[in-house]
């Protein structure tokens, strides 16, 4: 059923270096001094760069901190189990709540439904055995928060740090000096495209873009020694519906739903995937685009920022000082999956 098209988001986003931030290019040690050999004025370690030689920062490195730090936001809330498995641990054994989802679903003899099975940052980012809802592209250098213009930036101007490594029992230094590139106040430009979501996903998400809003995300080598300080900024956004199910659009203004509002269960498979049902939000839109199957509604960034602001609590928020929202239902079938491995 997933492999319907439903709904999606697609995302401009910012991210500003501002603080030394360095993306490291890939590299074994045999490699970086057949380099250091190559070029005597070479650093031991580089910024990644294309195939034009052009400075850029990964998706995949963006993807790997935002799904970190979306771990961290939902093992907060986690109330028994924890409420994100750890992707890394693959330890098998009875009882073991940190099994990672893929190692779990590998081993297990009848899955109803994969996506019901795993935990809800696997929801979002996916794993071995469901897909997952979230694409982030490499992110290259633009002129200016203003404008999406590209702007390369050469490798060998960048400036360079010397740094040293420290004995964690003598104080003393154990590796060094080495030297290393950085760079700092130029801002990357990147889509992000969210498929088949829920309006959760778009809450857990907004509680991630508002920490990268106030610069408590860091990204790169050197997180502990103050390098990777960045500031996100969510610019503009579009969201799409597909099929006949289409948003109600009055004076631009949208009634918005998660996929498990728009699915039309005709195989009788919609209950195996537990989907959070009954939610909507009305939001501002810019502009609406209609063709026959596919609707999209275009949003500038305050509409951007307000729909994330306000899908937040989908996800999780503070009812009558108790914590309510998405995850309390999450954590609940989180509890009965791990109580039956």
């Amino acid at each position: 059923m997933l492999k319907n098209m439903l709904n999606e988001v697609k995302l401009t986003y910012h991210i500003k270096a501002t603080g030394p931030i360095l993306i490291k290019q890939g590299e074994t040690e045999d490699e970086v001094e057949k380099r250091k050999k190559n070029d005597k004025n070479s650093t031991d370690m580089v910024f990644v760069v294309d195939a034009n030689k052009d400075v850029f920062i990964p998706g995949s490195s963006i993807r790997g901190v935002w799904r970190s730090w979306c771990e961290k936001i939902a093992r907060t809330i986690s109330d028994g189990v924890p409420l994100a498995c750890d992707p890394f641990d693959d330890n098998v054994k009875k009882g073991n709540v940190n099994l990672s989802c893929s190692k779990r679903l590998e081993n297990k003899d009848i899955i109803t439904s994969a996506y019901d099975e795993s935990c809800p940052i696997c929801k979002l980012f996916g794993n071995t055995s469901t897909a997952s809802r979230i694409r982030i592209s490499d992110a290259y250098p633009i002129i200016n928060s203003d404008s999406d213009v590209f702007l390369p930036v050469d490798r060998k101007n960048l400036p360079v740090r010397d740094g040293i490594g420290i004995d964690r029992f003598t104080g003393g230094v154990c590796k060094g000096p080495f030297r290393y590139q950085y760079l700092i106040g130029k801002t990357f430009k990147t889509e992000v495209q969210i498929r088949n979501f829920e309006l959760w996903h778009l809450g857990l998400l907004g509680f991630l873009f508002r920490d990268l809003k106030d610069e408590l995300i860091p990204i790169g080598f050197g997180k502990t020694k103050g390098l990777g300080k960045v500031k996100g900024t969510l610019k503009k956004a579009e969201l799409i519906y597909y099929g006949f199910n289409k948003p109600n659009v009055v004076n631009n203004k949208a009634q918005i739903k998660g996929i498990g509002d728009l699915y039309n269960d005709k195989n009788n498979d919609k209950s195996s995937y537990r989907f959070d049902t009954g939610k909507s939000l009305e939001i501002d839109v810019s502009s609406t685009l209609d063709k026959t199957i596919k609707t999209a509604l275009k949003l500038n960034d305050v509409q951007t920022n307000y729909l994330f602001n306000e899908t937040a609590h989908f996800w999780a928020t503070l009812k009558d000082k108790n914590p309510d929202g998405y995850f309390r239902e999450a954590q609940k079938r989180r509890n009965q999956i791990m109580e039956g491995t």
